[in-house]
């Protein structure tokens, strides 16, 4: 299909006062290219060049969904390190089997100390509940194996065999410890509380007889 545009660039014009009978004109013949088996046209050409097309009038592919958006819900769980709730008032010190770990808390409820030790992960030695520093040693051993000894035992109750149970040291055999202060977090003791050395030498200032000590599961 060829389209004729005529267009007048200069008529009648006045030449000193008279009409010049001449005029120009231009001529411009675009042809448009027949359509595709799709009825879309083809490019056009102006006097013998392509003038390139970009897009079409109608959607020639469907548009691709949005992405589906997704809600994740994520549960924190609490810090091992945090004072548990159910760990009484007051001053006092607090020791979780399940965590193996003891805090020390001031008369108006901050911690004062928090860190990991090794005691006994069965439900006794010592059992749950709520007891009471009654005596201390700087120095002691094992009644039963006088080879095991070790320094600062604060006591707060005894197991079934009338053996003291209380917060120490790591104990040593023959000036060497049984276990290392890597090892504190895990539940290698028969029933006291051992701790490294400078948490003992925390607890020993902290605790004098008559404190508070709350043992939880």
């Amino acid at each position: 299909m060829t389209l004729s545009v005529v267009a007048v660039v200069l008529s009648g014009s006045a030449v000193y006062g008279g009409t010049d009978p001449t005029s120009t004109t231009t001529t411009t013949t675009t042809t448009v290219a027949p359509a595709s088996a799709d009825g879309i046209p083809g490019p056009a050409t102006v006097s013998g060049t392509v003038v390139p097309t970009r897009g079409t009038a109608i959607q020639v592919t469907p548009t691709i969904p949005a992405p589906a958006t997704t809600t994740t819900t994520t549960t924190i769980p609490p810090p091992t390190d945090e004072l548990p709730t159910n760990s009484g008032e007051g001053r006092r010190a607090v020791y979780s089997k399940s965590r193996q770990r003891t805090w020390t808390v001031e008369a108006d409820g901050t911690v004062s100390r928090t860190y990991l030790v090794s005691g006994r992960l069965t439900w006794n030695q010592p059992s749950p509940g709520t007891y009471h520093v009654f005596s201390r040693s700087s120095f002691t051993c094992n009644i039963k194996n006088p080879s095991i000894c070790w320094r600062m035992m604060v006591r707060f109750t005894v197991g079934p065999d009338g053996d003291n149970i209380g917060f120490h040291e790591i104990p040593q055999v023959n000036g060497k410890p049984i276990q290392s202060e890597a090892q504190l977090g895990q539940p290698l003791s028969g029933g006291c509380v051992r701790q490294a050395t400078p948490d003992a030498e925390h607890m020993w200032a902290w605790a004098p007889v008559g404190t508070t000590v709350v043992v939880l599961p």
